[in-house]
């Protein structure tokens, strides 16, 4: 697991939940010893015990986490890998252009670090498919940084699950819709502005 995924992970939970919590978590999850540094890889084991002993010090489920840890990732992750991002995106377009993100942050890694595949399909101009394929099943994640993406961009975005790993599926598919005013609200509006 890249390295800053954990301490974005860290970051987090302690902005979240407090300082107190993260060093209870890094205790009964043994991992009290570690600093995690960005360019460095670690074992994937280790974001599944935060995630799961910061659920069951918050009642939460470790999905509930990792869905909240992607939501809140979003803008460190955009000003880390600002250089890959056009100025031009708005929200809907950033999810749109992931695989060609993703794909460049692959080859310049030459670590050993595995990434997941993920492909993008502009569908029409308000909707976007991606496919999520990863050993790791971190779809969670993906789910959260979603509506993560819809916050930063100030953007209406509605994500559906058609497929999910966690289901026996071979991946999930997410449908991304970019949620516009109806037309007739809008015409309703011109027309009533003629007949005044």
């Amino acid at each position: 697991m890249h390295g800053i995924i954990l301490q974005t992970l860290q970051s987090f939970v302690v902005d979240t939940y407090g300082e107190d919590d993260w060093l209870a978590i890094q205790d009964e999850a043994d991992i009290e010893e570690k600093v995690y540094v960005p360019v460095t890889v670690y074992p994937d084991g280790d974001v599944y015990e935060i995630a799961r002993t910061a659920g069951d010090l918050t009642d939460q489920s470790p999905r509930t986490i990792l869905t909240q840890y992607g939501r809140w990732v979003v803008p460190a992750l955009l000003e880390t890998y600002d250089l890959h991002i056009d100025d031009d995106w708005e929200g809907l377009e950033l999810i749109a252009n992931i695989q060609r993100f993703h794909t460049s942050l692959r080859t310049r890694d030459m670590t050993t670090l595995t990434t997941p595949r993920i492909r993008s399909e502009r569908v029409d101009e308000n909707r976007v498919r991606i496919t999520y394929d990863s050993d790791r099943n971190l779809c969670d994640v993906a789910r959260g940084a979603i509506q993560g993406v819809a916050d930063r961009f100030d953007e209406d975005l509605v994500a559906e699950e058609r497929t999910c790993m966690h289901e026996g599926d071979d991946a999930c598919v997410f449908d991304i819709r970019r949620r516009v005013p109806a037309e007739a609200d809008t015409a309703g509006a011109h027309s009533g502005e003629a007949n005044d």
